[in-house]
């Protein structure tokens, strides 16, 4: 069960050089690379015809400093086509990286929420062509619960997990959406199958989706990890408590960053101490 870090925590399209020396000497040896925030500067390697040399370079310099991906966030939702589909999944396996995030759709083009049967069908369709380029690469797509609609819902999150019925697709608990959006954590044993990935951050509640650091919002991560444990959660610690680092002054940053990861220690303690 290792702690992976988001690489969120740095502005979008850091340089990487200097992010994975930093995310070293704070003792974080696996990451979750944003590709969504890759995709904010058009002229960034990752979206040029340089992809395939950037994702080496990339997994070079991270072997170096003893840093392994195993973790990634797509910069497009389920249904999405396209050449940036084939490149993310393409540097994804160069990279090593075994899971995926992809949001779910949860409205439709007039705006409106899907109901429960409509986002399980739309999603359940939307995924399929994804699946297929995943097995191609080698990477499992996981879906998360949202902020929007049957997207907060965990167990819904899970019943479209187990409606599409492949290893090559899971769901990822989000935390902080689910405390947000005032989703009793109690729901998650209503899901029939676990989630395979965490993304592990604190807020305030009231809808307010603020990223901290765990121990910096009022989520109980106690209750919430003694539930993980008792629905049979087995995977890593996946870090994506980004907006104070990244709305710090850099001379900050890397205190901010300690602290994330000695309290990814607390965390992992907490889970495996809990009954």
């Amino acid at each position: 069960m290792n702690i992976v870090n988001t690489t969120s925590v740095f502005p979008p399209c850091w340089a990487a050089e200097d992010m994975l020396r930093r995310l070293r000497a704070c003792s974080f040896t696996c990451l979750d690379l944003a590709f969504d925030y890759c995709v904010q500067n058009p002229s960034y390697p990752f979206m040029t015809d340089a992809y395939k040399s950037w994702a080496l370079e990339l997994k070079e310099s991270a072997t170096k400093l003893g840093i392994t991906f195993s973790h990634g966030h797509a910069p497009f939702s389920a249904g999405a086509r396209g050449p940036l589909v084939e490149k993310t999944l393409s540097c994804a396996s160069v990279l090593g990286i075994k899971y995926l995030v992809v949001h779910p759709q949860w409205k439709n083009r007039d705006g409106e929420n899907y109901k429960k049967e409509e986002f399980l069908s739309v999603n359940q369709e939307a995924v399929f062509p994804l699946l297929e380029k995943a097995e191609k690469y080698g990477v499992i797509i996981l879906t998360e619960n949202l902020l929007w609609g049957e997207s907060i819902k965990f167990s819904v999150i899970s019943e479209l997990v187990e409606r599409v019925n492949s290893p090559f697709f899971g769901w990822c608990y989000d935390t902080g959406h689910g405390h947000c959006q005032g989703e009793p954590l109690e729901a998650l044993l209503d899901c029939r199958i676990p989630p395979l990935s965490l993304h592990i951050h604190d807020n305030s509640g009231n809808y307010r989706d603020e990223h901290l650091i765990p121990g910096d919002g009022t989520l109980d991560f106690k209750k919430c990890f003694t539930l993980l444990k008792e629905i049979g959660y087995a995977g890593d610690f996946v870090l994506e408590a980004h907006h104070q680092s990244v709305d710090a002054e850099d001379s900050e940053r890397d205190a901010i960053l300690q602290r994330l990861y000695d309290q990814a220690l607390t965390l992992k303690k907490l889970h495996f101490d809990s009954v």
